[in-house]
């Protein structure tokens, strides 16, 4: 059944000075601690448009320089990251480096980098699904970076001898259990000033593949070897080994989740510090592999990720208006729900009108738009509307102010805590909210009982912190033992569970 926003708060026994009170009308919480959004009320972002009579080297110092103090100030004694888009590509296509991040998009960032500082150290890696990385630097033009350049050095992170992979765990898709995920560390590893630069392409799996995914795709190793059996973290982010294609009724959907699930990881670290498009020439079609070259001329670059992929998404043609469902005939922004999802939680912004121009403008940029064609999986069955549990979920809010896409099935991220063991009096419990929900959160033993109501409230997307002091509803402290952990949003719920020990 569904319930609008309005319904609910009457049902709750809410008056109408708390449907308007906070931001967009939602209800402030009480008893759960907001953690600080990532980004800022606005994000700066800059924009350059150039013609076939530039060059793409030029055009990128150009779209970089507002941001001179802010990348000296933030490369101060680490190594730069340059993270690149060096998926595989097939062979027969008739330009196979229009799938690759374009080594003189490279070029001009390592020229606006070496004006700043002539010795910080460069790395110019991926950890790409190829099997031979190197065959590709050279076929690309890369190995001429590091004799063009001094103390540059390009390097497979797939290869963990320098750089390291650490393990994460994510919720897998019954969202009853976790599974290890090893990523490269340089990614959560504050030593490491990481900067996403790539061009704009359509995608097979999700819709339009842009800064954002160049990163979170990228942290996960290619391959990893567990129990003497070989296994790939990048296959498990599209929900199994195997599902890669964009082809199969679950692939996408809980590619969806993965990566809101894989930026929450990641992006609190400070990963990316920079963002960069490149506009020059984008792939439309079958991306992100397959497609045909588009001639855009244009770059641009910002702190935050989210405001880059929302100028892409208008530079590449979707609509301003969000659609909910996906209406297929009228590609809309917020069709890249991960996106959506991300800002809703703080983690950027992918609002418009949340965007400031430190160079260059909206009505500049409009200029430059060109209206891709998509992949056949946007239109294809099954589609990107189809929801990958089986149908989509109530609709609790009717219009907001807000972003609040609710299908492709959104589920709150409970930071897993089911390998820990706990010895303190106090555990904080965190969750991620990718659209608004009614929330409720307690403490439960093994047998299933309520053991503890922490609360019960209506919050906004966001990210969240609570914390159990170890003692049931009656003030008692608990005996040492297993507790679940039940987050209730909506009609659903997902759990986890902990140890204590005395």
């Amino acid at each position: 059944m569904e319930i609008n926003r309005r319904d609910f708060l009457k049902k709750a026994g809410i008056g109408a000075a708390a449907l308007t009170a906070g931001s967009g009308g939602l209800i402030k919480s009480s008893s759960f601690a907001m953690n600080s959004p990532l980004a800022s009320a606005t994000s700066d972002v800059s924009f350059v448009g150039s013609s076939a009579s530039g060059t793409r080297r030029k055009m990128v110092t150009d779209v970089l320089e507002p941001w001179r103090t802010k990348v000296s100030n933030g490369i101060a004694n680490k190594t730069i990251l340059i993270k690149v888009n060096m998926v595989f590509w097939n062979g027969g296509l008739k330009d196979p480096k229009l799938a690759l991040t374009h080594v003189d998009a490279v070029r001009g960032l390592i020229d606006f980098i070496r004006s700043i500082n002539q010795s910080v150290p460069i790395i110019i890696g991926d950890c790409a699904p190829a099997l031979d990385l190197s065959k590709m630097w050279t076929d690309a033009g890369y190995t001429a970076l590091t004799t063009e350049f001094s103390g540059v050095t390009l390097m497979d992170l797939n290869k963990t001898d320098i750089i390291p992979s650490v393990e994460r765990h994510i919720w897998t898709p019954d969202f009853t259990t976790t599974t290890t995920i090893p990523i490269s560390s340089a990614f959560v590893d504050s030593k490491y000033y990481v900067i996403s630069i790539t061009r704009p392409k359509t995608h097979n799996c999700m819709i339009m593949t842009g800064v954002n995914k160049n990163i979170l795709m990228a942290a996960p190793l290619n391959s990893w070897t567990v129990n003497g059996k070989t296994v790939s973290p990048k296959d498990i982010m599209h929900g199994q080994d195997g599902w890669y294609t964009g082809t199969h009724e679950n692939e996408n959907k809980c590619l969806s989740y993965n990566l809101f699930q894989m930026a929450n990881t990641i992006y609190p670290t400070g990963a990316p510090a920079l963002a960069v498009l490149d506009a020059w020439e984008g792939m439309e079609g079958e991306g992100p592999i397959s497609g045909t070259s588009v001639m855009q001329y244009c770059a641009a670059a910002s702190s935050d990720p989210l405001a880059v992929d929302r100028l892409m998404a208008k530079l590449i043609g979707f609509s301003d208006t969000a659609t909910d469902p996906i209406d297929i005939a009228n590609p809309s922004y917020t069709d890249m729900r991960p996106l959506v999802w991300m800002s809703n939680a703080g983690l950027g912004n992918y609002n418009l009108s949340k965007i400031n121009f430190i160079l260059g403008s909206l009505s500049s940029l409009e200029s430059y738009v060109k209206k891709y064609k998509l992949s056949i999986n946007y239109t294809g069955n099954p589609s990107y509307e189809t929801n990958w549990t089986g149908g989509p979920p109530s609709t609790i809010l009717d219009s907001e102010p807000v972003i609040d896409s609710r299908y492709l099935d959104p589920r709150p991220l409970l930071i897993p805590q089911l390998h820990k063991i706990i010895t303190s009096n106090e555990i904080s419990i965190d969750f991620s909210l990718p659209v608004s929900y009614p929330v409720t959160l307690g403490i439960f033993n093994i047998k299933g009982k309520e053991i503890r109501r922490l609360a019960s409230e209506y919050l906004p997307g966001g990210r969240y912190t609570a914390v159990w002091n170890r003692r049931d509803n009656n003030g008692s402290r608990v005996p040492a033992g297993q507790y679940i952990i039940k987050l209730g949003f909506g009609s659903r719920s997902m759990c986890d569970k902990v140890s204590l020990v005395n």
